[in-house]
């Protein structure tokens, strides 16, 4: 099939999926393909806070998830 023509084809099926599932996995597909970085498309308020996130586990800041399921199943029962 032709470069152009399997483009326009893949276009026209993108226009008529409407499962937004569907349409995240395909994104995710194409950004592989084109070297595209998640992490580009965070605000940088959420990437500030991934990094202080990140910065309290290197310092050994975490709770172990056995506890963290403790804490929740005690504010929120089983």
């Amino acid at each position: 099939m032709e470069y152009s023509k399997l483009k326009e084809e893949l276009h026209q099926l993108i226009d008529q999926v409407n499962d937004e599932a569907a349409l995240y996995q395909v994104r995710s597909i194409l950004e592989a393909q084109t070297g595209h970085d998640w992490a580009d498309d965070l605000s940088d308020n959420l990437r500030e806070a991934l990094e202080r996130s990140l910065a309290q586990a290197d310092a050994g800041n975490t709770i172990p998830h056995e506890d963290v399921l403790k804490m929740l199943r005690e504010k929120y029962g089983q």
